[in-house]
């Protein structure tokens, strides 16, 4: 039972017989009941019309009518006789019932209709011959009438009493019905079970079938985590669930190759980043440690040394911050800040930045408010500001809301951004200046940060730049 239960083709099996039995039962079973219910309505109207035929012809009985509507002084005219007025009649004079009325109600074979007419006593006034001894009457109601429908084992009766003193009971066996009812509960029944049995002959075909794909996905999956990270599921059926499930492993998969390959060349850029401040440190050593030096050759050395440390300070700062933004999602809580205060701030605090490099640093802001992290705002603001000082020239910060997003832009004058360059501005470690190493004091990674940052906050960030005429980044975040 446990290698059955094991069995992923039977576990499936399992739950669609399951699932097509209720579905089975749920149809055949509210299907059944209208279908009696019609039958029952249907009754009642036969007994409805049954009584009112019946009050009728002892009406023309009474007003001296013909009833037999094959004589020649049959009246389709008839007028109506008031229904007090045939209730006062009925009790105080002997009726006697048309013979084509009485037809109605007399035998025993199944299907057979019966009535009785009854005062407020209890006293019969007429009654079938053919009418069964437990028929209940309802009581007088205080005015108007009251009615009722109601089964009593076999037969179907309708019962009503008026305010008059009149009760009247009309009634039939409905045996016949019964047997159409249960014939046709067990055709439900045979309909139903063998609509299950073709459904699970049908489910265990297909089961067989789509379940076939998965044990050549399942080598394929065991192949690329092995390391043959190249290896990728052979789709044929591409509409199949299957087969979407056979796409999106393979776009994993193909993610999971980029993450590899980056992750690969990210260490090796990062290592050729810090190898070279680390060979300046060991060199100044060693020329150092060759001979004594002056005093001032010393102090010249250790500014050196200095300088290479606070270069590779940064560059590791800017690895932790860049990996803190890679380890982050959109589902981080955010509050709401405004993006104009971020961006005073940082201006204020890279005005002397520009002061010493002869640079104008100018602000337009206006309230672009935003669901953010402030610090991280800072820090991208910052990167694209001081971007902008070091490479360009004069800077101009503005923003603004836009339909329901904080915008910003940092415009500068500066000798812009080649076109074929502007695609890899925000990788890591690129540079559209190649022969520009680290001499800059930058490590590379601004731009990365920033793209990380906008892309945390469901942003878009977007560079306008054309050869010789400046640059213009502008970013988007959902308010």
């Amino acid at each position: 039972m446990k290698n059955f239960l094991q069995s992923l083709r039977w576990r499936l099996q399992i739950w669609h017989g399951l699932l097509l039995l209720v579905v089975v039962v749920g149809f055949t079973l509210p299907t059944f009941h209208f279908a009696r219910e019609s039958q029952t309505q249907r009754i009642d109207r036969d007994l409805g019309r049954m009584e009112r035929g019946l009050i009728r012809s002892l009406m023309d009985v009474m007003q001296g009518f013909q009833t037999d509507p094959s004589k020649p002084d049959y009246r389709q005219d008839r007028p109506f006789m008031q229904f007090s007025e045939f209730s006062q009649r009925i009790t105080t004079q002997p009726v006697q019932v048309p013979p084509t009325t009485a037809a109605q109600f007399h035998g025993r074979e199944p299907g057979y209709a019966y009535f009785s007419i009854r005062d407020k006593d209890d006293k019969i006034i007429l009654q079938s011959e053919n009418a069964p001894e437990d028929m209940r009457f309802l009581p007088i109601p205080a005015s108007d009438f009251t009615e009722e429908a109601r089964s009593i084992g076999n037969r179907r009766e309708t019962a009503r009493s008026n305010s008059h003193g009149l009760k009247v009971v009309v009634g039939r066996d409905i045996t016949p019905d019964l047997q159409e009812m249960h014939g046709m509960a067990t055709l439900h029944v045979l309909i139903g079970l063998g609509v299950w049995l073709f459904g699970l002959i049908g489910g265990w075909w297909l089961s067989g079938r789509a379940i076939r794909p998965i044990r050549t996905i399942s080598e394929t999956a065991t192949r690329i985590a092995e390391g043959n990270l190249e290896e990728r599921i052979n789709i044929t059926e591409t509409d199949s669930e299957l087969g979407q499930l056979s796409q999106v492993l393979n776009q994993t998969f193909e993610r999971l190759h980029d993450a590899f390959e980056r992750q690969r060349q990210f260490t090796a850029d990062a290592s050729h980043e810090l190898r070279t401040p680390v060979t300046i440190l060991i060199s100044e050593t060693q020329r150092l440690l060759k001979r004594e030096r002056t005093a001032e050759e010393y102090r010249e050395a250790l500014q050196t040394c200095g300088e290479t440390a606070q270069r590779m300070r940064r560059l590791i700062e800017s690895l932790l911050l860049l990996a803190r933004q890679d380890g982050q999602t959109r589902k981080e809580p955010n509050s709401v800040c405004d993006v104009s205060d971020c961006l005073r701030d940082v201006v204020s605090h890279l005005k002397p930045l520009a002061d010493e490099r002869h640079r104008q640093l100018e602000a337009k802001l206006g309230p672009a408010p935003c669901k953010a992290n402030a610090e991280a705002i800072s820090i991208l603001a910052t990167n694209l500001i001081s971007n902008g000082l070091q490479h360009g020239g004069n800077v101009t910060v503005t923003s603004c809301a836009d339909g329901g997003e904080a915008v910003f832009t940092v415009s500068d004058d500066g000798p812009g951004i080649a076109e074929a360059d502007q695609p890899h501005i925000f990788e890591r470690f690129y540079r559209a200046d190649q022969a520009r190493t680290g001499s800059s004091g930058h490590s590379g990674l601004g731009l990365a940060i920033t793209k990380a940052i906008v892309d945390n906050h469901g942003g878009s960030i977007r560079v306008i730049s054309k050869d010789g005429q400046g640059t213009s980044f502008e970013v988007r975040l959902p308010a």
